[in-house]
């Protein structure tokens, strides 16, 4: 496998007044993306053992200096690979894979008191997603997805507890304005800027 098939994507997440105020980064090895697609339990290891010797490389030249938003799988977070990273330049973004477990969720409570700031993606109004609002700083909801008035109820629920929510896929300018009016924190996607690899 040559190593042009690997690569990161870098998507800014951007606040309401256009400032970016990090990247979510995807990373994308033999021809799949890593963060959106779910693969099964032997890909993942695979997956986990690239993602993580390729970080191990290019952390220090790649990512230092912003805030990044990263989806870890179980595996990932079993390798401790959130310590390739300082603190204040990460955000541990998780979904329903690791929710379910409950040593991984354990490790994401660990990482929460260390200071690490915790994503949840896709987030739904479920009682496993609730449960663990405490230990989480950042909301991403999928605007593409998710019917207005639960988008607006979530958005609610969590600007009153101090969280913040990042609209993503926001690839038209209808959904871009339904984002703005709905006040969300900052937004993800095609319109609010181009994938920059």
């Amino acid at each position: 496998m040559s190593s042009s098939s690997k690569y990161i994507v870098r998507l800014p997440i951007k606040d309401r007044e256009n400032h970016i105020v990090g990247y979510e980064i995807q990373y994308y090895g033999e021809n799949s993306a890593f963060g959106g697609a779910d693969s099964a339990a032997a890909n993942d290891f695979a997956a986990a053992d690239t993602i993580y010797n390729f970080l191990t490389l290019n952390t220090d030249k790649l990512l230092r200096g912003t805030l990044n938003f990263m989806t870890f799988t179980t595996t990932l977070l079993m390798k401790k690979s959130p310590r390739l990273f300082d603190k204040n330049e990460l955000v541990i973004q998780i979904d329903d894979s690791v929710i379910i477990h409950p040593l991984a969720m354990h490790m994401i409570q660990q990482y929460a008191k260390e200071g690490y700031k915790i994503a949840v993606n896709e987030f739904q109004f479920a009682p496993r997603y609730l449960a663990m609002l405490d230990n989480i700083d950042y909301i991403k909801l999928n605007f593409q997805t998710m019917q207005e008035l639960t988008l607006k109820n979530i958005i609610e629920i969590a600007h009153s507890m101090n969280k913040q929510c990042i609209a993503v896929g926001i690839d038209t300018e209808e959904l871009y304005q339904r984002a703005l009016k709905l006040k969300v924190d900052a937004m993800e996607g095609t319109i609010v800027a181009e994938k920059m690899t």
